[in-house]
């Protein structure tokens, strides 16, 4: 036999439900904050004349983790100008800190190519990658994205590099309370049910 919850259950399991997904959007919304530090500027890059070129300088930007996506790291310019007197390829790398909500900082080194012709190139690599807890305790995951400055005749171009966030976790634990919360929903569902078949054992047939 079929049965109705009554209105009161009925306003409490809606009260349950809204109370889930209240708890789910707080966890999908959650944010930090981020800053990294830059790195001093490098000069002379793939040079074969003892000259300044080439030069690159990173600076250090601040900004939000939300629900993952894509931030910047650093604002970076990239100067060529006549350093040898044959093509060819060189490397190096940067190291800089960055933090996340004020907590420790941790060092991130990133690689780059340098290819060196009648234009220069500049190839920043990416996969470098870091992990942090901020002070609600989400873990973040911070991967570098690859970059390419050039092909640069002379003078200074423009870049900027960014990084790739994980999302948060889309769920949040459960509170303590809320398994007790559902056993008294369940029990309040059955004395409903137990009350509505006394109340129809109880009413004499008609006719």
């Amino acid at each position: 036999m079929g049965f109705i919850l009554s209105n009161k259950a009925n306003a409490i399991l809606s009260l349950a439900a809204g109370f889930v997904a209240f708890t789910l959007t707080v966890s999908a919304t959650c944010a930090a904050t981020y800053s990294t530090s830059g790195a001093p500027t490098q000069y002379s890059l793939g040079d074969q004349l003892n000259s300044q070129y080439d030069i690159l300088a990173v600076d250090g930007v601040s900004g939000t983790l939300v629900d993952g996506g894509s931030i910047i790291l650093n604002n970076l310019s990239f100067t060529a100008g006549v350093n040898a007197t044959t093509p060819h390829d060189a490397s190096g790398s940067f190291t800089e800190t960055m933090t996340v909500d004020a907590g420790t900082p941790q060092q991130l080194s990133i690689p780059f190519t340098l290819s060196v012709n009648y234009q220069d190139t500049l190839t920043i690599i990416g996969g470098a990658t870091l992990s942090f807890l901020d002070s609600a305790g989400t873990l973040w995951q911070v991967v570098v994205n690859g970059l390419v400055i050039g092909p640069n005749a002379g003078g200074t171009e423009y870049g900027q590099l960014t990084a790739n966030v994980t999302d948060p976790p889309a769920y949040a634990p459960l509170p303590g309370a809320l398994p007790l919360f559902a056993s008294g929903l369940g029990a309040m569902g059955l004395l409903s049910l137990w009350r509505r078949r006394k109340s129809e054992a109880l009413t004499p047939p008609v006719g």
